[in-house]
């Protein structure tokens, strides 16, 4: 893949074949976000952010890792995640704790959060089957991992 799309215009605006593609992609994108966050909720009252913190620590050593690595893996602002963490914190789902190096937090996934994982995992595997995989056949999968870096 050259990064570009064939017959594109170099100009400073995208050619309607690019502006298409990418109001496709953010239609599809957004569609597929929200459906999958739609349905986690409904079966788990868990929001999308929620479930990504929780598996961002339940995938890490000790279920636990520092604020500031957490919001890196999210790609998320500091006052976003630090809002996002007293939500969670008032139900119980994560703690935070002062770390081992000064000033960083330490943010630790607590037995609640866990169980709360483990059971929005199944709901949420299938709404991402139902809504996103269901869309790619063997090909289409490869092309998409290799476009999506993977």
């Amino acid at each position: 893949m050259s990064g570009e799309p064939s017959g594109a215009d170099p100009g400073p605006m995208l050619s309607p074949p690019e502006q298409r593609l990418w109001r496709d992609f953010l239609r599809f994108s957004g569609d597929v976000i929200s459906a999958v966050e739609r349905e986690l909720f409904a079966a788990t009252g868990l929001s999308g952010s929620d479930f990504q913190v929780l598996a961002r620590l339940h995938e890490a050593d000790g279920h636990r890792m520092s604020q500031k690595e957490l919001g890196e893996l999210t790609g998320w602002t500091a006052t976003r995640l630090s809002h996002q963490l007293a939500r969670m914190r008032q139900r119980e789902l994560v703690d935070r704790t002062p770390g081992e190096r000064g000033r960083l937090m330490a943010i630790a996934l607590t037995d609640p959060g866990r169980r709360a994982y483990e059971s929005a995992v199944p709901p949420h595997a299938a709404a991402v089957r139902a809504h996103f995989l269901r869309h790619f056949d063997d090909s289409a999968t490869e092309a998409a991992r290799s476009l999506f870096g993977g």
